[in-house]
């Protein structure tokens, strides 16, 4: 386990110095860059995060010789034979990672033991709260939600997108914005207020667009690299700029092919409804 600790820990600083860099170019960037290869980078900085590539460079390994062996090999006297103290010179060679720290009155635990139960203890909190805030949120709003069938326009702007797959329409006191939830049984909800026609287009368009390119996976993906890296602050800022990323490319994949009046309406429909 503790392998996988240090490989960890690897990753994330390989990750964290991408993220690094990433938001330190991000003015420059995002005015050069279309909003699509923004979203493609910080893609590529989350999975550098997850999966190990360094691994795949060849390191040439050397045999390390122990350093009582290295002594006696040159012809001079060990720590014992000089009458030194055995279990110093032993704690003094001993890797940092092995060591025993006093974890509680007449216990001790190797440091590599208490590091990987540490970083496994956060992981598993981090999730579990998550994951019941959302199973808590999720059943409230269904809780309180009205289901809205028959919805000619949500018909209409499937079609146009080519999703054939049942999206259910709901409407929830608990919102103020329009949202799209649920990677297994998706679903659209709706803030309980009067959304014109012509707005409400734009604002399926909105979340079905979500729907279409995974959005709702690669958040959740986002969210696990969060947890791994719960001790590295740049996780957080990773998953912020993620979030703020896909929010634009979702914007300009909708927006693509639509005429300059239906760009205004459509930003202004997003903007009127994120303000309230």
């Amino acid at each position: 386990m503790y392998d996988l600790f240090q490989t960890v820990v690897t990753l994330s600083l390989l990750g964290g110095g991408l993220t690094a860099v990433l938001l330190c170019l991000k003015p420059i960037t995002a005015k050069r860059f279309p909003a699509q290869w923004q979203y493609a980078v910080w893609l590529v900085a989350l999975l550098s995060m997850l999966l190990p590539a360094y691994k795949l460079i060849p390191i040439q390994e050397t045999n390390a010789v122990p350093p009582i062996a290295q002594t006696q090999a040159a012809g001079q006297e060990s720590p014992a034979m000089r009458g030194e103290n055995t279990e110093t010179t032993r704690r003094e060679t001993t890797p940092i990672q092995h060591r025993e720290v006093p974890v509680a009155p007449n216990r001790q635990m190797r440091l590599s033991d208490l590091l990987t139960d540490l970083w496994v203890s956060g992981t598993c909190l981090y999730l579990a709260v998550v994951i019941v805030s959302y199973i808590h949120s999720l059943l409230r709003q269904r809780e309180n939600a009205v289901l809205l069938t028959d919805h000619a326009i949500l018909d209409d702007v499937k079609r146009e997108l080519k999703i054939t797959r049942q999206i259910a329409l709901r409407m929830s006191p608990d919102i103020q914005s329009p949202m799209l939830v649920g990677v297994l049984f998706p679903a659209i909800c709706l803030p309980c207020q009067e959304i014109p026609d012509e707005n409400l287009r734009m604002v399926f368009l909105h979340e079905l667009t979500h729907y279409k390119r995974k959005d709702l996976l690669l958040k959740w993906l986002a969210l696990f690299v969060n947890a791994v890296h719960w001790f590295n602050p740049l996780a957080y800022l990773l998953r912020a700029n993620i979030s703020e990323a896909c929010e634009a490319a979702c914007d300009r994949a909708v927006t693509r092919a639509m005429s300059p009046q239906e760009r205004k309406q459509y930003m202004a429909t997003i903007l009127s409804l994120a303000e309230t």
